[in-house]
This record gives C-alpha cells, sequence and structure tokens, in this order.
C-alpha cells in the first residue's frame, strides 16, 4: 500500500515510545511517503491530518495501569474527524529480560481504546500492536542492565519493522487482539489507575539534597506538570496533579535527583487507613440525608479518595520539610530510587522528545 504522506505521534516519558516512533517513520520514509515526526504533548497540539486512505496516521504510546495514558486520551479527543485515513495504533509495554529468557510487557486495553476512539472519529484503523521495550517504571524498580537493555531494543526493533512491513504491504494486522481481551478483564484497575491511581502516584515525586536547581525536569515535562517554586540557586521543583508518572524527569535528570518518596507513600496509605471513613460516613448520613448517597460508593474508592486528600494537604508539608537541611538529608536516603539505576533509551537525548 502506497501512501504519499503520514504522520507519526508520539508520548513518551523515557524515549521508549519515541524510539518505535522513528522506526516507523524511517519505514514509511523508506516507501517514498512523506513523514511528519510529533509529540503528543503540551507544547504540540494536534495540527493538521490529512484525509483519505493515501495518509496514515500513526500513534505511538506507553502503557499506563494496563491501558492507553490519560494525555493520549485527551490528545486523541482533539483530534479532527476524518473519514477514510488510515491509522495505525502501537503501545509500547515494560519488556523484561531474565537470564536468558525475554518476558514480554502487557499493554490491556491500550491500543483497543485508542483505535476505538479513531474509528468513532472516522478513521480506518490498519493494525495495532504491542512493542516490548525495556521496563521504565523507575519509581518502581532500578533500571534493566545494559545487556538487557540492548538485547530488548533489538527484539523490538524487528517486531516494529514486521508490524510496518505488513501494514505498508497492504494487510490488516491486529497480531495483539488477546491480549487486548484480557485487557478487558483488568479494566476496573486501568479505569482506577486513570481516576485515581496516577494523581496519587504524582504526588510522591520530589528533589533529593542533589538537586542544583537547574529546572531541567521542569523545562522538558511533557504534561507541564513541575513548577520551580523558589529563585535562584534555592529554586527547586515541584509535582503538581498534572504529573502522569512518565519517568523524564527521574530518567533524563543528570544529576539523578528526582525521586520517588516510597516513604511518603506508606506513611500516607497507613493514616489513611487509620480515619475512620465508614463510622464518619454513618454519623454524617444520620445528620444530613443528603450525604445518605455516599455510602453508596464502594470502599475502595472512599478509601483511595481519602489518600489523595491526604497527599493534597500533606504534599506541601512534605515539601516544607525538605527546606530543612537534616530531615531533606534522611528523606533523600530514605527512599528505594536513590539507589536504582536510571534508565533512558540509549539512543533518545532529550532535544529529541521535544520534537520541531
Amino acid at each position: 500500500m502506497s501512501y504519499r504522506e503520514a504522520r507519526v505521534n508520539f508520548y513518551s516519558g523515557t524515549g521508549n515510545s519515541y524510539r518505535v516512533a522513528v522506526w516507523m517513520k524511517d519505514a514509511l520514509a523508506e516507501e517514498g511517503a512523506e513523514v511528519v515526526l510529533r509529540p503528543i504533548d503540551a507544547l504540540h497540539p494536534s495540527g493538521a491530518i490529512a484525509e483519505g486512505p493515501s495518509s496514515l496516521l500513526g500513534l505511538v504510546m506507553p502503557t499506563h495501569g494496563f491501558t492507553a495514558p490519560w494525555a493520549v486520551l485527551r490528545f486523541v479527543a482533539t483530534l479532527p474527524r476524518r473519514r477514510g485515513t488510515h491509522a495505525v495504533v502501537v503501545a509500547t509495554r515494560a519488556g523484561m529480560k531474565v537470564g536468558g529468557l525475554y518476558t514480554p510487557g502487557f499493554e490491556g486495553t491500550a491500543t483497543l481504546l485508542v483505535a476505538a476512539l479513531l474509528a468513532l472519529k472516522g478513521y480506518r484503523i490498519r493494525g495495532t500492536a504491542g512493542i516490548d521495550m525495556p521496563s521504565n517504571w523507575l519509581a518502581l524498580h532500578p533500571g534493566l542492565s545494559p545487556a538487557a537493555v540492548a538485547g530488548i531494543v533489538s527484539r523490538a526493533k524487528t517486531a516494529t519493522a514486521r508490524f510496518m512491513g505488513a501494514v505498508i504491504s497492504g494487510e490488516t494486522r491486529f497480531r495483539n487482539w488477546p491480549v487486548s481481551l484480557l485487557g478487558l478483564f483488568v479494566l476496573p484497575i486501568s479505569a482506577a489507575y486513570l481516576l485515581l491511581g496516577r494523581l496519587f502516584l504524582a504526588k510522591l515525586f520530589f528533589a533529593s539534597d542533589r538537586c542544583t536547581g537547574c529546572g531541567l525536569c521542569a523545562e522538558h515535562c511533557p504534561n507541564r506538570a513541575i513548577e520551580m517554586r523558589g529563585a535562584g540557586r534555592d529554586a527547586r521543583p515541584y509535582w503538581t496533579f498534572r504529573c502522569e508518572s512518565c519517568m523524564r524527569c527521574i530518567g533524563y535528570c543528570p544529576e539523578q535527583a528526582v525521586e520517588a518518596s516510597h516513604l511518603l507513600a506508606v506513611a500516607v496509605y497507613l493514616l489513611a487507613r487509620a480515619i475512620p471513613v465508614s463510622a464518619g460516613l454513618t454519623w454524617l448520613a444520620a445528620r444530613a440525608p443528603i450525604a445518605t448517597a455516599l455510602r453508596q460508593v464502594p470502599g475502595w474508592i472512599v478509601f483511595w479518595a481519602v489518600n489523595l486528600v491526604l497527599l493534597a494537604v500533606g504534599y506541601p508539608l512534605f515539601q516544607l520539610l525538605l527546606k530543612a537541611r537534616p530531615t531533606h538529608w534522611f528523606l533523600s536516603r530514605a527512599t528505594l530510587t536513590r539507589y536504582y539505576r536510571r534508565y533512558h533509551e540509549p539512543d533518545t537525548g532529550l532535544g529529541d522528545l521535544r520534537g520541531p
């Protein structure tokens, strides 16, 4: 199938999805298509997309909570309707290597959801794929070894070439449909992540005592989620609820100063469990009938909502503690991320992720 023009949009934190998008662009360019490669972020709106079967739209994204990131869903919502424009959707997922065994990630409903939204806008879906790239959830685990990264990236390049070759040759390729069906079983987890989990994780980031106040993390945040607070050399990053935990800040910080506070997460969780929320709702419902409806809300939603309230109140206090040198020293060392290997896609720099 010959495409006259193509547009490949990517959303990428540590460069995994960007690298796959570059491979896709190269495959299309080799067949004579005029290709535009652009990031999905707050600085790059959707822009013009041609209409008709001679044009192809490619969307590449990481997997968050076994589904598409919130930022990608918002982006897709802004895309113009196009009758007959072809589209492919690719999700990068957390590949691992244990000894000589490569283990696949799980994209859940990521490609299914985005493809369905595009189809509703009139796009003709030519294919979806899940591509294993090195797992990069640096708030949870260390970056993989260079050897493991090299092996996973090499396999991903081959898988991307195979997928794009099939699409360009005229095939319709939905090889990951079994995974998408499995993703429907964990859809409640995905919904909980989008509504609550991502907000909880956003408030765990902080700058350790290694921070120099350079502001690189805030400048390159694709969600404009980091604010620099303070003046001059005393300026320090402050994470807002706009954070999507894309791991760009923690993966690219030149001082390895961005951390995720596991201590704060545990403290908020335990405090939320200690609060007698059910008893409070019962007491409130007895005195204000309008509050009776709150008792019908599932308990886990109420519990995590309380966690978010505690974080919203506690995070500014946590930042105040960081202003005192002794507590800053302690909190900087009371997190596992300080001792983790950092990761970003080896051939991808921050300038690449910003796009034109």
